[in-house]
């Protein structure tokens, strides 16, 4: 009886994880653990719904749990090194993903060990300052007074964020400030990038190089561009696409269509002339200008937050648009060619 409702909860909470009731599924998770003490499963189960709400610390502990149980338990050493980078915890996370190599060799889990590795020597020796928002590597020796700088920038700049978008990360973001050669040896971005956030370890990494201690407008805005990319990954679990990312990101810098091109610019983007990085970007931009037009900043809050909700674009389009994310984008540019066409 006993196996039966454990195996009940598990497969009522694998429902709810489909409809990503988190909440729900959490707590009928931890009720089959009560029910099997001795089953690993709807620990496995819990980690994977945490990861997938970005819930590091639950997920790590959620993963202890199963090994506590099946120490050699793969699955649960992989969930447990991921949520460790998460948590910028990279020499526990490498110790444990070793650790998973040894129980199953394959090429996807070496790689992630290979690219933690490389992320720690690339900043070994770094002057290191944890916060209650950010954890900041820098060269204390060449940066120490710009790093101080970026720090306090960072600082108000996540304050206004965490107001316009009515969110706050909960995690502490790590910040890696680079040489100009290191960083593009650290990040692989290409040579226009003034910086970088990955969502796969959800790390911001910017060239320092040459700064002094007063910032640059170009640096600040990059600053505020690379964390709102964090601040959206958060908010939206890590599925919102990568227009409404970077057209959200410069709409927080400050950019706007009408300030950044002229009436023969806007008309060549309308037409689809304007191609490459450069149009890509504007035409983000342009698309995140029309939504906030139709619902404001609440409106675009409220997609985020659907976006996190749903785990599916298309469905927080439908929820908060009344459409879907294509028909939003026919809608667009539509509108665009309307306005500024030929």
């Amino acid at each position: 009886m006993r196996y039966l409702l454990g195996a009940g909860l598990v497969a009522k909470a694998a429902q709810e994880r489909t409809g990503r009731r988190v909440a729900q599924t959490t707590v009928r998770l931890q009720r089959a653990a009560a029910v099997h003490p001795g089953s690993a499963r709807p620990r496995l189960v819990l980690m994977e719904v945490l990861m997938e709400a970005e819930d590091w610390a639950g997920a790590e502990a959620a993963a202890r749990a199963a090994l506590s149980l099946e120490p050699r338990n793969r699955d649960a050493l992989l969930g447990l090194g991921y949520a460790l980078m998460r948590q910028d915890r990279n020499a526990e996370a490498a110790d444990v993903l070793q650790a998973a190599l040894e129980v199953k060799d394959d090429e996807a889990t070496r790689a992630l060990l290979a690219r933690i590795r490389k992320g720690m020597d690339d900043e070994r020796g770094m002057t290191e300052q944890q916060l209650s928002h950010f954890h900041v590597r820098y060269d204390g020796d060449s940066h120490d007074a710009v790093g101080r700088e970026i720090l306090r920038a960072l600082e108000r700049h996540y304050a206004t964020l965490t107001a316009t978008l009515d969110h706050q990360p909960a995690s502490a973001i790590p910040v890696i400030l680079f040489s100009r050669e290191g960083y593009y040896n650290a990040s692989g971005a290409p040579a226009w990038s003034g910086g970088i956030y990955d969502g796969l370890d959800g790390r911001i990494r910017i060239p320092i190089g040459g700064l002094s201690s007063s910032l640059t407008p170009d640096m600040e805005g990059t600053l505020l561009h690379e964390l709102t990319h964090a601040f959206v990954a958060d908010r939206t679990r890590g599925v919102a696409p990568r227009d409404i990312q970077e057209g959200l990101a410069q709409y927080m810098e400050g950019k706007r269509l009408g300030s950044e091109l002229t009436e023969e610019q806007l008309k060549a983007l309308a037409d689809g002339r304007i191609g490459g990085v450069g149009g890509y970007y504007l035409a983000a931009l342009s698309f995140v200008e029309h939504l906030i037009a139709q619902r404001g900043m609440g409106g675009m809050n409220d997609l985020l937050k659907a976006m996190g909700e749903t785990g599916d674009v298309d469905e927080a389009f439908k929820r908060v648009q009344g459409r879907g994310y294509a028909a939003a984008r026919s809608d667009w540019i539509g509108r665009l060619r309307q306005q500024h066409g030929s």
